[in-house]
């Protein structure tokens, strides 16, 4: 059996939507277990509210179970939009990740999605806002690869475009539809992670780009709306494998924009 952890904050509890089967835990637990063709236990202990410096009593108690498997990390807004340190923010995850490493679980960690883009967010705030949170991904994703640690770019402008539809009553949470935009970008990098539970080390695939540094892959991170970041056994290289080709994310990031000029 596979455990599947979810530790961060609400938007790893998936505060937003009203079904459980669209939760990030019944999805990734479904697509694994037709993955994998394994029995797949999923523990959801993130919290609402919680901040990177808050996360410390999650990763004690995964690194306290006597069983290995994978954990899927989301945090860092609460950490933009409180007036705290990204960069001991990003540290701290760095560090987290480690932990959880040396303890023998795979991690995957989504980096800081774009909170200027929540309709909740005061227009004044909202550049700011933008700007940590690129600022944080981008020290996030360093972090995590030199803890040996798997990253996923959450970034996407389609937030942006679609606010009705992707974020819930609110205005500060995705809706079921929003998180979905997540879920099939998170999915890719916790079934390479799954993979290796079961597998070992897994050799590149056809497509996969081979970055010289982490970071080089950092920068990236926010550059690459549909990609990957995993570690490679080399050191200090970095493979990015996207999850959706170049030309279809970059079709649409625009056929979103253009719905939104339509409408």
């Amino acid at each position: 059996m596979l455990p599947l952890l979810v530790l961060g904050d609400s938007s790893a509890v998936t505060v937003g939507v009203l079904d459980r089967k669209d939760t990030f835990g019944a999805r990734l637990a479904k697509e694994l277990v037709s993955d994998l063709s394994c029995a797949v236990e999923v523990r959801v202990q993130a919290r609402v509210g919680v901040t990177t410096a808050g996360m410390a009593r999650q990763v004690r108690a995964v690194c306290g179970r006597s069983d290995r498997g994978v954990v899927l990390v989301l945090i860092g807004g609460n950490d933009v939009v409180l007036p705290k340190s990204l960069r001991r923010s990003a540290a701290q995850l760095g560090s987290y990740v480690g932990e959880l490493r040396a303890a023998g679980w795979q991690v995957v960690v989504g980096s800081c999605a774009d909170i200027g883009a929540a309709p909740a967010v005061r227009p004044g705030v909202a550049a700011v806002a933008m700007w940590r949170s690129r600022w944080l991904a981008r020290r996030q994703a360093a972090a995590v690869l030199e803890a040996g640690g798997l990253v996923v770019s959450l970034t996407t402008d389609v937030f942006r475009h679609r606010p009705a539809d992707l974020y819930c009553a609110d205005g500060f949470h995705p809706s079921a539809e929003g998180y979905f935009h997540y879920f099939r970008r998170l999915s890719v990098g916790v079934l390479e992670a799954a993979r290796r539970w079961q597998c070992g080390e897994v050799p590149a695939a056809e497509g996969d780009i081979v970055v010289k540094s982490v970071k080089g892959a950092s920068r990236q991170v926010v550059r690459e709306p549909g990609a990957c970041f995993i570690p490679a056994a080399s050191q200090d290289q970095v493979v990015l494998r996207r999850y959706v080709p170049a030309t279809d994310c970059a079709r649409q990031e625009t056929a979103a924009g253009l719905t939104s000029a339509v409408s």
